[in-house]
């Protein structure tokens, strides 16, 4: 017997276990969405999501601060005090920076 009749048999008796080995390297490796690529993709999404939370909680205080300066004049004093560096008439303001 020749060696590719003897291939041939062992194809012909394991031909469903050849198939499932061959769909089965097709989606775990060589495929587009396999599992090779579905890792860095997960670990990117996981990142974005973080990122998300992240401006989401930005976006939060940003809105508590803007409800509060609109409600409490106190808070827009001292906003204005703090970050541009307003004095009331009677006041003398030193800035020290390092």
């Amino acid at each position: 017997m020749s060696k590719i009749h003897s291939a041939w048999l062992f194809m012909c008796r394991h031909k469903y276990l050849l198939t499932i080995i061959f769909i089965a390297l097709i989606v775990g490796v060589v495929d587009e969405d396999s599992f090779l690529n579905r890792h860095p993709r997960r670990v990117h999404i996981d990142m974005l999501q973080q990122e998300i939370a992240n401006y989401k909680h930005q976006y939060d205080e940003a809105d508590r601060k803007i409800r509060d300066m609109e409600n409490n004049p106190k808070a827009v004093e001292k906003i204005a005090r703090e970050r541009h560096h307003m004095k009331r008439a009677d006041e003398d303001v030193f800035v020290f920076e390092k």
